[in-house]
């Protein structure tokens, strides 16, 4: 009797017809459903427009796990309920009561505005988050009074208008241990540690009702990260008019040039094209004849110039905070589409500044680069080359290619080529003086005998 492939495979395996329509369902209903929940938790291209909030690629976690996980307080869904942060949960439930003490308005305030917030905010992180509406509503209002009062007592306690009072100060758990403030900084600028911008905005408004005249959000926000960063005063002012998507692309987008906040005005201009191969390192640079100078007045360390041989580049200290800092902005340029790629161009130029120890001795002794107590010079050497091994960068198309094409042109000048030949180092420049003596002395002896022979 004739049969199909499958009723075969069925004899083969000593069972019946039965049995194999009845795996077949069961296999299509399990497939079916892991079909429904992957539309559900993964983001298509039509809702990955609202995403703000990503993981961090793979390739950057492994360059400083501590610059990508957070170390004492968890903000949003990614990193909740994780054992090792849990002792700070109630210090977070400590400031949300001193909020509602302050403002006299009641938590039903508060969790109002965030239900109603709660669905927009939810498709704002790129992974699928299983919390139940009542325990994100929840996790929004207790994160976010936790930073908009943090924000209010490190900012406004030292300020003039003295805003935070003596009985405000009472068993403020921040204050009695100053040196958590460092470790917090660093956790909120982390990518995978945030809440959307108009969320704070929200709860912000709500805790400022009773209050007049107060700085808004941003300006508050940017003078918290200014204690480790600062930024000068103009940039201050201009953060009140940014429009940010949390709080480390707040504090990115202050490090953009004033005048604009993406690379977009570069590509509407005519771009100076390198060649694909990155310039030389310091080491090499400096033989050839380019001096380097620490660039005092820029309001950001982006700011890199090339004029007359001289290398102007701001001054930047290395420490936790700025390794921090810059790895997470690399990581939000990564995982945007269509931005700017500020910090993966100085990355990648800088990268290809310090590739050894005496490339950042050389730099540290200009007074471009500084380091903190806990990184020495091999430690940035290796910092910088695995963050430019992983940023990407297409050196032809961005902010500093007209920096990387006219450093690569003089460095493949004849003057530069002569300058590495017999001046890049102390015997090269002693062969070359004592043969101009040799030259001189020769040129002499021969001037004295013609002069010799035309008196005789």
């Amino acid at each position: 009797m004739a049969c199909s492939d499958g009723i075969k495979v069925v004899a083969e395996q000593n069972c019946t017809a039965e049995e194999v329509v009845i795996n077949i369902d069961e296999s299509v209903a399990a497939m079916r459903s892991r079909l429904e929940q992957n539309r559900r938790g993964v983001p298509t291209t039509k809702n990955r427009r609202s995403v703000c909030i990503y993981k961090v690629p793979p390739g950057l976690t492994g360059i400083s796990p501590k610059s990508i996980q957070p170390e004492i307080v968890s903000i949003g869904p990614y990193h909740r309920g994780k054992k090792e942060l849990s002792e700070f949960e109630s210090y977070k439930w400590w400031f949300l009561d001193g909020l509602l003490w302050r403002t006299k308005r009641d938590l039903k305030d508060y969790i109002g505005a965030m239900s109603r917030l709660e669905e927009i905010t939810r498709s704002c992180y790129s992974d699928h988050q299983e919390l139940s509406v009542s325990e994100f509503v929840e996790m929004m209002v207790l994160d976010g009074c936790f930073i908009i009062e943090l924000f209010r007592y490190v900012c406004e306690s030292s300020g003039d208008d003295h805003v935070v009072d003596e009985n405000d100060r009472d068993g403020n758990p921040i204050l009695a241990m100053p040196w958590l403030i460092p470790i917090l900084m660093r956790d909120l600028l982390k990518l995978e540690n945030q809440l959307p911008f108009f969320v704070l905005e929200r709860l912000y408004d709500i805790s400022s009702d009773q209050r007049k005249g107060g700085d808004p959000l941003s300006l508050l926000a940017v003078k918290f990260f200014s204690n480790s960063l600062p930024r000068p005063p103009q940039v201050l002012k201009n953060s009140r008019m940014m429009e940010a998507e949390h709080l480390l692309d707040l504090f990115h987008l202050t490090f953009l040039p004033l005048q604009c906040t993406s690379n977009d005005q570069y590509s509407s201009q005519k771009l100076c094209h390198p060649s694909l191969k990155s310039i030389q390192c310091t080491t090499e640079l400096r033989s050839s004849g380019i001096k380097f100078k620490a660039r005092k007045a820029a309001d950001s360390f982006l700011e890199i110039n090339f004029r007359n041989w001289v290398l102007d580049i701001p001054p930047l200290t290395i420490n936790d905070f700025t390794t921090t800092f810059i790895i997470n902005c690399l990581a939000l340029e990564q995982c945007r589409q269509c931005t700017g790629t500020w910090f993966s161009t100085y990355i990648t130029f800088m990268s290809c500044l310090l590739t050894s120890t005496r490339d950042v001795k050389l730099l540290c002794s200009d007074g471009i680069i500084s380091t903190g107590f806990s990184l020495n010079d091999r430690s940035v050497a290796e910092l910088f080359r695995k963050l430019g091994e992983n940023a990407g960068l297409e050196i032809r198309d961005c902010y500093l290619s007209e920096q990387f094409r006219d450093v690569e042109s003089y460095y493949s000048s004849h003057w530069a080529t002569l300058m590495r030949t017999y001046f890049g180092r102390p015997w090269s420049f002693i062969s070359v003086f004592y043969a101009f003596i040799l030259v001189v002395l020769v040129a002499a002896q021969t001037a004295m005998a013609i002069m010799s022979y035309y008196n005789n």
